[in-house]
């Protein structure tokens, strides 16, 4: 992890002398203690205000706190089982860059857990929206009245698409209906060039067997342009 952290500190540096915002992916393997691998984004780029830099500390402070806490719960693990058993813990976090211009980022992180005698593996999908403009991550609320033509137009799309694909296929669901909260200002969401997204963990309106749940509205449809 160290030298994970030597590279990520490097790269900064060089962000200061760059222009247009673009980004490489650092990836490394974890071998001492924990196993898995880390493998997220590195933004550089912009001349002035320290946006990318930012977004580089908030996603690196994530990973790092993510990792601790499950170095902990190996420590425990440890300390807790027979001797002859060997504590289990691995850790995977991956992200995707869903879009990438000068002034906006949008991408997602999951994080993935196994932990030893747990049931079945756990990921979160956090969600990373952050104007560089702004130097701010932008909720739901924050994105849709900054970028959408018709808020109020918008949400409504938003929360019919997710009503009506829901119907089409009820069974991998849990029982909802349509006063189902779809679009609260803390719902996780990311965007591509092409599509909104919002996403529900696993649990929320679906067993686990149905994975993370995605619902795409096209972007065309919200009446959403981003340069």
């Amino acid at each position: 992890m160290k030298k994970f952290l030597s590279i990520f500190l490097l790269l900064i540096l060089f962000s200061i002398t760059l222009y247009s915002i673009e980004y490489i992916t650092l990836s490394s393997d974890l071998s001492e203690n924990l196993g898995g691998r880390v493998s997220i984004p590195f933004f550089y780029g912009t001349k002035d205000a320290p946006s990318a830099f930012l977004l580089n500390s908030y996603l690196a402070k994530d990973v790092e706190d993510f990792l601790s806490e499950y170095l902990d719960q190996l420590y425990g693990l440890r300390n807790s089982i027979d001797e002859s058993e060997e504590p289990y813990v691995q850790v995977v976090i991956e992200s995707e860059i869903g879009f990438v211009s000068d002034s906006f980022v949008s991408f997602y992180t999951d994080y993935f857990s196994y932990v030893y005698h747990q049931a079945h593996p756990m990921t979160t999908r956090k969600t990373y929206n952050y104007d560089l403009t702004l130097s701010k991550f932008l909720n739901l609320y924050d994105f849709l009245d900054l970028y959408s033509d018709d808020t109020g137009e918008s949400f409504r799309i938003i929360k019919e698409s997710i009503i009506e694909e829901i119907n089409a296929d009820p069974k991998i669901y849990f029982n909802v209906d349509e006063t189902l909260d779809t679009i609260g200002y803390d719902r996780d969401y990311y965007i591509t060039n092409e599509d909104f997204v919002v996403v529900y963990q696993h649990y929320e309106i679906a067993p686990y067997s149905s994975g993370i749940r995605e619902f795409k509205i096209p972007l065309k449809e919200l009446g959403i342009e981003i340069q």
